[in-house]
C-alpha cells in the first residue's frame, strides 16, 4: 500500500508540475504578468528556466528513489538500439541548437535587449531550414526519444508516459501560439513538414 501511495504522489506531482509548466508560459498569463512586472519582465524567461529547473529536479531524484524491478532494461542485442537512439537524440540536439536561437531559449537575450521574445529565432522570423525543414519540433522529438532510451522500472514508466502526453500536448500548445503568431505562414510550414516524426519528408524522398 505504501508502494502504491508513493507511486500515486509521484503521478500527481509529476501532473502538477507539467501543468504549472505550461501555463507559466501560456500567452494568457505572459499578458497578465508583463504589466505587473514592467522593465523587469524582460528577465521572465531566465526566471522561469530556473524556477523550472528548481522544481523538476526534486521529482526525477524522488522517482530514481523508487526502486522497484525492472520491466526492460537495454542489455545485449537491445543495446545497439540504444546507442542509435542515443545518437539520433545528440544530432536532433545538436541540429536544433544551429536553428534555434540559445540565447533566447534560455532567457539571456531577452535581458540584452530589454524584451521578451516570443520565438527561439534570433530575429523573430520563422525559420524553416536545417533540421526545421525535416521537422517542425526536433527538441521535443529528441526529448520523447531521450526519456525512453533509459532502463525501464515502474516509477520511470510512470514518468515516461506522463510526460509523453506532455511533450504531445505541449506540441499542439505551441503550434497555436506559432499559428497565432505568424498566420498562413506557419500553416504553409504545418502542410509541408511533419510535427514530430518526419513522415512527410520520408514521403518525399521515398516517392520522390
Amino acid at each position: 500500500m505504501m508502494i502504491a501511495t508513493q507511486y500515486i504522489l509521484l503521478s500527481l506531482l509529476l501532473v502538477l508540475w507539467c501543468f504549472f509548466h505550461s501555463s507559466l508560459i501560456s500567452n494568457r498569463f505572459l499578458c497578465y504578468i508583463e504589466p505587473k512586472m514592467g522593465k523587469h519582465f524582460r528577465t521572465y524567461r531566465i526566471l522561469y528556466n530556473l524556477f523550472s529547473l528548481i522544481t523538476f529536479s526534486p521529482l526525477i531524484l524522488y522517482s530514481y528513489s523508487l526502486k522497484s524491478e525492472l520491466i526492460f532494461d537495454w542489455s545485449g542485442y537491445f543495446q545497439i538500439a540504444h546507442i542509435l537512439i542515443l545518437l539520433t537524440c545528440f544530432f536532433l540536439f545538436f541540429a536544433g541548437s544551429k536553428s534555434y536561437d540559445l540565447l533566447s531559449f534560455f532567457g539571456f537575450r531577452q535581458i540584452q535587449q530589454s524584451e521578451h521574445h516570443k520565438t527561439m529565432s534570433d530575429d523573430g522570423n520563422l525559420s524553416t531550414v536545417g533540421i526545421l525543414s525535416i521537422i517542425r519540433h526536433p527538441w521535443y522529438t529528441a526529448t520523447f526519444l531521450f526519456i525512453w532510451s533509459r532502463n525501464l522500472d515502474i516509477a520511470a514508466l510512470i514518468v515516461n508516459v506522463i510526460f509523453s502526453i506532455y511533450l504531445i500536448v505541449g506540441c499542439y500548445l505551441e503550434e497555436k501560439k506559432l499559428v497565432h503568431e505568424y498566420g498562413e505562414e506557419y500553416q504553409i510550414y504545418q502542410q509541408n513538414v511533419s510535427m514530430l516524426f518526419p513522415w512527410k519528408w520520408l514521403k518525399t524522398k521515398l516517392i520522390g
